[in-house]
């Protein structure tokens, strides 16, 4: 063999390792995610009922796990951009873009005016239970939204 066929196979052989590790890397980082929302072993808690109150919020829960009645401090209202206040809304709690999920596992809640196609995303500090709701509030270091139980 001359020298000009031997540079080529070594360059040959340099291109297949080469387009391997290529081919390695892609497998590996298009792999698909197996993130998702936590399996919780709990029985599904009942669905809020009756008034939660905040500094800034009061939300009256029909009891059906659908619909909520959403009223604003004028402070809220305008960090908001003025959305509809005093109304009903559609609720779903979330696990991030996942969809809808059992409120006690979730990390969003979502209200929803149908009329006005209005749609409000909260971010939950915790999980809420039956007697608390704490919303993260809308700009960065101010006070969460501890949405309490007050009356049914």
């Amino acid at each position: 063999m001359n020298r000009t066929s031997l540079l080529f196979n070594l360059l040959i052989k340099k291109l297949k390792v080469i387009l391997l590790l290529v081919l390695f890397i892609f497998t590996i980082a298009c792999t698909k995610s197996n993130d998702k929302p936590p399996q919780l072993d709990t029985p599904l808690p009942q669905s809020h009922s009756g008034v939660y109150q905040s500094n800034d919020a009061t939300f009256t829960f029909n009891g059906d796990g659908k619909t909520v009645l959403v009223y604003l401090s004028d402070r809220y209202l305008e960090l908001l951009d003025n959305p509809l206040n005093n109304t009903e809304y559609f609720y779903t709690f979330t696990w991030y873009d996942f969809g809808e999920y059992r409120y006690d596992g979730a990390t969003n809640i979502i209200l929803y005016h149908e009329d006005t196609k209005t749609s409000l995303n909260f971010s939950l500090y915790e999980a809420p239970s039956y007697e608390r709701i704490i919303i993260s509030f809308p700009i960065p270091d101010k006070e969460n939204q501890v949405l309490e139980k007050v009356s049914e």
